[in-house]
């Protein structure tokens, strides 16, 4: 080897090093960034709220004593922002909106329902009240909570903790179970039979007539209510028995009575009556009136 052979080969390889710098900064310039690496670095400057923040859904209590028990039995505070539903004490809220406050809080808008608070209020029991919850992250199981009663913080805030798995899953369990159990009661609804709202009359001649000034039977079960012959009775209890038979507890002018409707067809029902101590009523088919008696009965309650 030649004793300059290797200082050579250095300054060629410098070269070649400057020569690739060249051509990388020559197709930077032929191929400039591609859009979506643009957008991505322009929407990371123009974000004003960096890596979101979201709480857990699940049960969460106060911590201290009795911490377990409260998560036993549902809990301080129920998340669902999934769903979309948050609940305390009887009381419960549809989340309307979130605003990311900070990297580590949130404002959660709300339309619920208090029990309590109408009743406190003087206000009917399905008032809806527009309410906020903030809150803000103290570590991965826990966080503060403070939330408006009627619009307004009047409750200091409070520390929540992510209750233990067990509470967890106890609470999913039954979430799991109430949801397949409306499903089943969806289900029968579709198959079992319930009698139509309005005005019946045993069939015959006279039929239209009776319909109109003196009819047999008016089922109003929306209003829990149901009129047989001349007496006036509030419906207490409904309990429907497939394929087609309505039991209806009743107190009928200050009598306690049982009556059974049992389906004919879709435009017709037998009428069972029985009293406590009183012979039971034998069926009477009925038949439902004409739309012309629909609609003067109708009008009627409406006026």
């Amino acid at each position: 080897m030649f004793a300059n052979e290797e200082p050579i080969r250095a300054r060629e390889n410098v070269l070649v090093t400057k020569r690739w710098a060249h051509v990388i900064l020559s197709l930077a310039f032929i191929f400039p960034m591609s859009e979506p690496t643009r957008t991505l670095a322009q929407d990371a400057q123009k974000s004003p709220v960096q890596g979101k923040w979201r709480p857990k859904d699940g049960l969460y209590a106060s911590p201290g004593k009795g911490f377990a028990g409260i998560c036993q039995e549902s809990g301080d505070l129920i998340l669902g922002l999934r769903e979309n539903d948050i609940s305390g004490h009887e009381w419960g809220c549809r989340v309307r909106k979130v605003t990311d406050t900070a990297p580590d809080a949130i404002r959660i808008d709300m339309t619920c329902s208090d029990y309590n608070l109408a009743e406190d209020l003087k206000k009917p029991e399905d008032t809806e009240f527009k309410e906020v919850m903030l809150l803000k992250k103290v570590d991965d199981k826990s966080m503060l909570v403070r939330k408006t009663v009627d619009r307004k913080f009047k409750d200091p805030e409070w520390k929540a903790v992510y209750c233990p798995k067990v509470a967890q899953q106890l609470y999913r369990d039954g979430i799991a179970e109430n949801r397949a159990k409306r499903e089943q009661e969806k289900a029968a609804a579709k198959t079992t039979w319930q009698p139509h709202d309005g005005v019946y009359a045993s069939p015959g001649a006279d039929f239209d007539d009776r319909c109109a000034k003196n009819p047999d039977l008016i089922i109003r079960l929306r209003q829990s209510a149901a009129t047989i012959g001349p007496t006036s009775c509030y419906v207490a209890h409904v309990s429907v028995e497939p394929p087609g038979s309505v039991t209806l507890d009743a107190n009928c002018e200050g009598l306690v009575t049982t009556v059974v409707l049992s389906k004919v067809d879709d435009q017709s029902l037998l009428l069972g009556e029985s009293r406590p101590g009183q012979a039971a009523r034998t069926n009477q088919s009925l038949s439902y009136c004409p739309p012309a008696a629909q609609r003067d009965f109708t009008e009627s309650k409406s006026k």
